[in-house]
């Protein structure tokens, strides 16, 4: 069954497992493909050796990333799928040797991107004549905004292009009245690079400290419902709650939208709800504490 539990960074293996940028690329195919594939399917969508693809799944399946599955048909080989929708690592932030290893795997992730792009950029490309997308900001987050970031990386166009909604105005107020001011508190970089090239995505790794998820109310998800949905069902009603369509859902998960129809009304079924609003405010309080830092 898929699983949402974290991966210590002090167990074995775990940070030579962040440090294998092609097992996690591999886990990213699977989690993308959202069935399960064989081995030969594996190499053909990667173009890897099939002796590489096989140290990739036993490495991740060892950590319980991806599970086995036996074969039927019309499958005649063992398949495999990925066991969970997000990779999750936390570590003791009360030790620290734990804390040089975290800081460690975070400048391991930045050099990987570093030399990604610089073996990858396109060399067709002029940022003087060219589309690049750039965004320097100074902004002040309060904690909603964050959280409300978080949840938003996970589709990170949807993001950038929703407009922040200006505060609620008591009435008899005149609607540009200024607010109180909040001074800025976090400098914001964004920047994408094109690239050109072979290079298989990688998956976003959340690493927290253990103290801020053992603080995590082990009842909002409860209360939510959400453990009791199927894992499509999960990502379903996540971007309902996020005001998507019925139809953006459907084209996002590559499904019809009869397929979509369907597992909402389970969704519904489950969570006891009976509008795209009810769910709305059902998971709002799990989608905004649930995701880890990075």
């Amino acid at each position: 069954m898929p699983s949402d539990g974290p991966l210590h960074l002090e167990d074995d293996g775990v940070l030579e497992l962040l440090r294998d940028y092609d097992a996690l690329r591999m886990w990213e195919v699977l989690r993308s493909a959202r069935s399960a594939a064989t081995i030969a399917e594996l190499c053909r969508a990667t173009g890897s050796e099939q002796h590489l693809v096989q140290r990739q799944l036993d490495l991740l399946v060892r950590h319980g990333l991806v599970e086995s599955i036996r074969a039927r048909k019309p499958r005649k080989s063992i398949g495999f799928r990925a066991s969970t929708e997000r990779i999750l690592v936390t570590f003791d932030d009360d030790r620290p040797e734990s804390v040089r290893r975290a800081i460690a795997s975070s400048d391991a992730v930045r050099h990987e991107f570093e030399r990604c792009v610089e073996r990858y950029s396109d060399p067709a490309f002029h940022p003087a004549s060219g589309v690049r997308f750039r965004q320097h900001s100074i902004q002040h987050f309060t904690k909603e905004d964050f959280a409300e970031l978080r949840r938003r990386m996970l589709a990170v166009i949807e993001f950038l292009g929703a407009p922040r909604p200006r505060p609620p105005q008591p009435r008899g107020l005149r609607t540009d009245r200024i607010p109180p001011r909040a001074f800025c508190n976090q400098a914001v970089s964004i920047e994408l690079d094109p690239i050109v090239g072979n290079l298989l995505p990688l998956p976003a790794v959340w690493m927290t400290p253990r103290s801020k998820l053992d603080r995590a109310e082990p009842a909002s998800a409860d209360k939510s419902g959400l453990p009791a949905l199927a894992p499509r069902e999960r990502e379903v009603a996540l971007a309902l709650a996020d005001g998507l369509s019925r139809a953006h859902v459907a084209e996002r998960m590559q499904l019809s939208v009869h397929t979509v129809s369907t597992l909402a009304r389970r969704i519904y079924r489950k969570l006891g709800v009976t509008s795209q609003a009810a769910l709305a405010a059902r998971l709002a309080g799990h989608v905004r504490r649930k995701l880890g830092e990075r």
